[in-house]
């Protein structure tokens, strides 16, 4: 007897036709989904690594001020946009004798008295350890979403050339201080290009820290 041929019935070629585009699309979009978080995690790393360096520089040179409010070392105003603006002095070396208090005689003192004092002021770059200028100040601020360092004589006006970037796409720049802490808040933008759904995306995050004025000297 001759077995008769069978091939596939319509509804069976139907229900092929439409599930093999369902199960293409579902695994496209389960890739697809598995890449944007990999990029996702992959900007908020870049983000945080180079945010939380931003405040350990800020922290280290911020750290050396002095809490006390007699005499000012430190002030705290605002901008028009609501973020801080941190003006501050440090203990410096302004007479290269390896220490940050005048010895009588210092070149740089102009001091009538034989007393030691703290040489109050501010280095050109922030991480110096020679060559401080007595009696200028350091200050942060945020200029076209970006966190800069000016150097300012003692009269407070910046010096022309010290002026100097130390973060890209700052959003938010916020400063407290409760007795001897401060605590910096910084808000930044990282851009995801290849985005998702052919859409370049925008993240951001907020980080903070606490940092020690240590110098309760006058």
């Amino acid at each position: 007897m001759k077995k008769p041929n069978r091939g596939f019935t319509l509804i069976e070629i139907l229900f092929v036709t439409i599930i093999f585009p369902i199960l293409f699309f579902a695994v496209f979009a389960v890739v697809e989904s598995a890449n944007v978080i990999s990029r996702t995690n992959g900007v908020f790393s870049r983000l945080s690594q180079s945010e939380m360096q931003t405040l350990r520089y800020l922290s280290r040179e911020i750290g050396q001020t002095s809490p006390d409010i007699t005499p000012v070392r430190l002030i705290l105003a605002t901008d028009a946009s609501n973020n801080s603006i941190v003006t501050f002095q440090i203990p410096v070396d302004c007479d290269n004798d390896g220490d940050v208090v005048d010895d009588e005689g210092a070149s740089c003192v102009q001091d009538a008295d034989s007393s030691k004092e703290t040489e109050w002021g501010a280095y050109n770059e922030a991480g110096q350890i020679q060559n401080g200028q007595l009696g200028a100040w350091a200050r942060y601020s945020v200029s076209n979403n970006q966190l800069v360092r000016e150097v300012l004589n003692a009269n407070q006006v910046p010096i022309a050339g010290l002026r100097r970037v130390v973060a890209n796409n700052t959003q938010t720049f916020q400063v407290t201080k409760n007795l001897n802490i401060i605590t910096m808040t910084l808000t930044a933008n990282a851009t995801d290009a290849i985005g998702q759904a052919g859409k370049a995306r925008i993240l951001q995050a907020t980080f903070t820290s606490n940092t020690m004025l240590r110098n309760a000297i006058t």
